[in-house]
Parts: C-alpha cells; structure tokens; sequence
C-alpha cells in the first residue's frame, strides 16, 4: 500500500508559528544536506509521455531524482503505465494530481470532488505504485480554491480534503522561492514557478535560482510538455529544459523531489516521521 500520513496539527501549527517569526536570516541558516546552499525540486505536472521521452532521460542522464505529478487520464490515455512503475522503482516520486485535472472548482460539491478526484487518485496510486510514499498534492491549474465562499473559505475547504487524506503538503504555480521558516506555517501552499509559463528561455530560471541562492530557500520548478521544440505557455523544448538542469550543476543546490525535501525541513525542526504500514505519523517532539 502507499504511504498514508495521520498528521499531528497541533505539533505542525505551533512549529509553523514559531518558525515563522524567525524571519529571513534563519532560512539562510538552513541546514541542507550535504552542505548545499539551496534546494531544488523539479516537478513535471500530468503524467504525459513527452516526460517518459524526453525528461525523464536527462534527468537519470545526470543523476537526479524528480516529482512526477499524474493524473490517472493522462496516464491511461497514454498507455505507459508500466513505464511510470519504472520511473517510480528507479526512485522518482509519483504523486496526485487529481483523475481529471478539473480547474474549475466554484460549482463543485466538495465531498462528490474529494471521492472522485482525491480519494479516485491516491487509489489509483496505490493500486499501481505500492511502495510507501510521501503524499504531496499539486492542484490542477494553480487553483486553491474549492467550491463557493470567499478566498479564505475555498482554500480552508481545499486544505481540510487534503490533510484528511493525509497529504502532507501541497504546491501552486506562483510565488517566490520558499523559505524554510515559512513551509511549515502554510504547506499546503508551497510556491512553484514555471520556467518556460511565458517563453522557451532559461534567462526566468537562472534569475529565480539566483533568489532561491540569495535566500537560502527551496525552489520548486514546474514543468508540463517537454518537446522538441516550445508549442505554447508552460510547455518546454528539450534544449531548454536540458539547459535548466545544467544550471543546477556546480551551484550548490540539493535536488530531491518534493516530499523528500519537505521531509527534510519537517525534521530538522523538530518534527519526526515515524513511518508503519499504513502511513507515517508527524509529531512534534523536542
């Protein structure tokens, strides 16, 4: 069975609290394994076969590990589902995306969508990827927001399906790079930042990777197509992408997949996984 996480909420809110008055110069005081001055995590959204083709390759090709978010259409549409087992055994993270990828949200029940589109995936997930994982969510679109209500109401909506069923943080496709100080205050709306969202350039990720550096924090990049050449926004050319992952070489990142670094933050400020069968628990302790 996957991993499932039974999270403590009062150990997590008072640790995000406390870390978040600590402000930048504690983020620049992270400890990242190995000695890096930053992370990175590389995230590839929809579970399509242009990643299989031609991300995955670069990425074993130099080593390193990423996040594969899917959707179960796509994979199914795309008839490689014993490929993804592989780029999951070979140590890649696989995570929900949701079945369908809807992003419009406003007219949706929130417990019909919770059982067809959360609970539907992490079915799919378990039923295919067995080996225990890390649950981390990345909402379809960049959207927070679910059903009706205000801001605050459908993102609380949103976050309450989620942590029930054990996911244990959660990536958009906006903001800065995100210190560790604030991941656990709001986890479940880690920042991402889509490289090529405009233009098949490497000049937005060198510029976003430069911050990431100055602030000691943890970038998560986002990708979707990668194509021989750039067809339109949020797609990438394999001669882009090749080139942004030169970019982390020799620049004293650590680059691990999503869970894995969130795993790591959770940790080093006193917050302890203790893994069995069914899912990991997080409780504070000192």
């Amino acid at each position: 069975m996957g991993a499932r996480f039974d999270l403590s909420r009062r150990g997590l809110l008072g640790a995000g609290a406390a870390l978040a008055l600590s402000g930048r110069a504690a983020a620049q005081g992270h400890d990242w394994p190995g000695g890096a001055r930053a992370a990175v995590s590389l995230t590839y959204d929809d579970g399509l076969n242009s990643q299989l083709d031609n991300a995955v390759p670069e990425l074993d090709r130099r080593g390193l590990k990423a996040t594969f978010f899917l959707t179960e259409d796509n994979v199914r549409q795309g008839r490689r589902l014993a490929e993804w087992e592989r780029v999951a055994a070979e140590g890649h993270e696989v995570a929900n995306h949701t079945v369908t990828h809807p992003c419009e949200l406003g007219h949706l029940r929130p417990e019909a969508f919770a059982q067809r589109e959360i609970d539907g995936m992490e079915g799919f997930l378990e039923a295919n990827f067995p080996a225990e994982r890390t649950r981390t969510f990345a909402y379809p679109c960049g959207y927070l927001g679910l059903g009706k209500g205000d801001r605050r109401e459908r993102y609380a909506r949103y976050r309450q399906i989620l942590e029930r069923d054990g996911v244990v943080c959660a990536r958009t496709t906006a903001g800065g790079p995100n210190r560790p100080e604030q991941v656990l205050a709001d986890r479940f709306n880690l920042h991402g930042f889509e490289p090529t969202g405009e233009a098949d350039m490497t000049a937005p990720a060198r510029r976003y990777l430069a911050d990431t550096l100055a602030d000691g924090a943890w970038a998560i990049l986002v990708f979707h197509e990668v194509l021989p050449r750039w067809q339109g926004e949020g797609d990438a050319s394999i001669a882009v992408h090749r080139h942004i992952l030169d970019l982390l070489a020799g620049l004293g990142f650590w680059v691990a997949p999503m869970g894995q670094v969130f795993e790591h933050i959770a940790a080093r400020h006193d917050l302890r996984f203790a893994a069995h069968r069914k899912g990991v628990r997080i409780a504070a302790g000192r």
